[in-house]
């Protein structure tokens, strides 16, 4: 029996492909990683580029990546370990190389269970000793420093560093 030459090409396995392949299938086992994260590993392993870009589609194929389950599980796992607020998630989605449309979606149905203003109160109420022993505008000043860089917006920083302050003065 002979086999015709392009059915044979099926089963020519392309070295190149197989140890990226591997690679990429190490790295996903330790953690999950989006697309990009993936892509940049990889190329700093200097692995070719056509060998990525076929791993990466399997991979996506597979659905072993998907940066919208990522991203979805990363703002889950965010808010309910270390609460932050929209700016923050967003720019380490963003950082991860998550699509902008994809992070305004999955920000935009988090936050629409979520009371923000509640949140940024109990980081900050966690943290309200600290500032007792300093004068008024200074704490208050610590106090919405520290939200913002946690990602809560500025009225809502501006307001709970208020609340906390006054809970301070007036226990």
């Amino acid at each position: 029996m002979k086999i015709h030459p392009e059915s044979a090409k099926m089963f020519v396995v392309d070295e190149d492909v197989e140890k990226t392949k591997a690679a990429a299938l190490r790295l996903l086992s330790r953690r999950a990683y989006t697309r990009k994260e993936i892509n940049d590993k990889l190329t700093k392993r200097e692995f070719k580029l056509a060998a990525i870009d076929t791993t990466l589609a399997d991979l996506e194929r597979l659905e072993l990546i998907d940066d919208r389950v990522f991203a979805k599980r990363f703002v889950d796992e965010r808010l309910r370990l270390k609460p932050c607020g929209r700016i923050l998630l967003a720019r380490d989605l963003k950082r991860r190389g998550v699509p902008v449309v994809v992070i305004d979606e999955i920000i935009e149905e988090a936050f629409d269970v979520v009371d923000t203003m509640a949140m940024a109160y109990e980081v900050l109420s966690a943290r309200a000793r600290r500032y007792e022993r300093l004068e008024k505008s200074k704490a208050i000043n610590r106090m919405f420093g520290f939200l913002a860089r946690r990602g809560f917006d500025g009225g809502t920083a501006r307001d709970v560093a208020k609340r906390v302050w006054q809970e301070i003065e007036d226990p």
